[in-house]
């Protein structure tokens, strides 16, 4: 009874602090006094750095960060370049202790090209390096954790590749080049659109990169009836897709779906348009098939509002989030976990008000867990969970699976190795030590099983 109490007293300030199974109160996170636009989230041990771009008059846009936790941390300027814009900031760690990638967009030569600067861990900031200057517009980059970079430029997707031993990207890469558009990337799989008359071409690829060879494997493609766009993935452990979906008069609408999967979710209004999805997976211990977290934008309130979907048998299932005058728009979700017991689901959107877009904030907690019973008879196991020496995970398929242990960055620990088990199950156990063998820090990792174009993920919870 006096550990229970202990631990009850430990977890106080923390339980205080967060509300579970609800959308908290939003909160701005920049002023109101300039046009902030394109937002982008990235983890930082226990915070998440934000980044975005702040216009300052008509020819001038600068880039900015700051740190957010249970406090907004204070307005840094990351890169300023008079007459120039900078814009559409992404961020990614690619090689442990260089410090931070920031890629953005910048129209300082005859069209736009892609740039990245260095954050380092001390706070200094390098030199820009180019990534792209294409002829042509380079736009829509997306970026993974395998240090993989893609984009759009005329019709066609490029990918360059980090090259760890020259801290350089590589050459340009053409993937396709016929009228393709909106790549994302999901693990090392990069899927993109197509127009094809009245459908659309869904094509996903695992890429990889060797001593200087792109090759394509397990090439997937679908074709979805009307015109398809602003692609979505979740982060890089999951696998579910969604698309803004227009078929011929009617209003646009949306499609979600796994990406390898046959099956579509068509969710659409015949009075309202939906458009500019963003989604998020509902990670647990158990629940193999849970729903996830769903953000869009709706006019169905004579404005564009967001709206967001929790799981559904978490409340309020689908509620407006932003509430307030104006247009909203751009929403993101980025995964964080404050502790090792439960996982906290960020939004973040941009609102006009008053003649400046504001990018405000909000937050939906919940807690990770499950019995022991529920995960010996899961489809997807992991046991036991937490452990402080080895765990085993367990997965119910039949075809060639392999699984990997990632950080809460979606880098790679350990990439482990499958061992046939009873009929129809397969196993692997992870000894809490990475690639090298050194033994990884105790706290929260993702383990990421994949079999044919299928992912399945877990958390799971190592202790000291």
């Amino acid at each position: 009874m006096k550990n229970f109490v202990f631990v009850l007293l430990a977890l106080f300030p923390h339980l205080l602090k967060a509300q579970f199974d609800e959308w908290m109160p939003i909160r701005p996170l920049t002023d109101s006094s300039h046009n902030n636009r394109n937002a982008f989230l990235e983890r930082v041990a226990s915070n998440a750095l934000l980044f975005w771009d702040q216009e300052l008059n008509q020819t001038t846009t600068q880039l900015c960060y700051k740190y957010i936790n249970y406090t907004v941390g204070d307005m840094n300027v990351l890169f300023v370049k008079p007459g120039v814009r900078l814009t559409n900031p992404k961020a990614g760690y690619y090689t442990q202790g260089t410090g931070l990638k920031i890629f953005y967009q910048t129209n300082e030569g005859k069209d736009i090209d892609l740039k990245y600067v260095t954050l380092k861990d001390d706070g200094s900031i390098s030199d820009p390096e180019i990534l792209s200057d294409l002829p042509g517009n380079d736009i829509n980059l997306t970026i993974s954790e395998y240090g993989m970079a893609a984009w759009e430029n005329n019709g066609k997707i490029w990918v360059s590749q980090y090259l760890y031993e020259s801290k350089s990207f590589s050459i340009p890469f053409t993937v396709d080049s016929a009228g393709v558009y909106s790549p994302v990337f999901s693990s090392n799989f990069l899927t993109y659109l197509k127009q094809n008359g009245d459908s659309t071409f869904v094509t996903s690829v695992r890429l990889d990169y060797y001593q200087g060879n792109w090759t394509f494997n397990n090439v997937e493609i679908s074709s979805l009836l009307g015109e398809c766009s602003e692609l979505a993935a979740t982060e890089p452990w999951g696998s579910k897709l969604c698309m803004k979906n227009k078929i011929g008069m009617n209003n646009p609408g949306l499609i979600i779906f796994d990406n390898g999967s046959s099956g579509f979710q068509y969710m659409s209004s015949p009075s309202y348009s939906y458009s500019q999805p963003a989604i998020c997976l509902y990670l647990q211990l158990t629940k193999s098939q849970a729903p996830g977290f769903l953000a869009y934008v709706s006019d169905s309130l004579a404005q564009n509002e967001i709206f967001a979907e929790s799981p559904t048998w978490q409340n309020p299932g689908l509620q407006n989030i932003s509430q307030w005058p104006g247009d909203d728009r751009n929403p993101q979700f980025f995964s964080s976990f404050p502790m090792s017991y439960y996982m906290s689901v960020n939004l973040i959107w941009e609102s006009e008000r008053q003649g400046f877009s504001t990018i405000y904030f909000t937050q939906y907690n919940y807690l990770l867990g499950g019995t022991k019973e529920e995960q010996k008879n899961e489809p997807f196991s992991v046991n036991p969970c937490p452990f402080n020496q080895e765990t085993t995970i367990r997965l119910h398929a039949s075809g060639d699976m392999k699984i990997r242990i990632v950080d809460l960055k979606g880098q790679e620990i350990k990439a482990l190795t499958t061992q046939k088990d009873t009929e129809g199950w397969q196993k692997a156990v992870w000894d809490g030590t990475n690639n090298k063998g050194s033994e990884v820090p105790s706290g929260s990792y993702i383990i990421v099983c994949r079999t044919g174009n299928a992912t399945q993920s877990r958390i799971i919870i190592k202790n000291q």
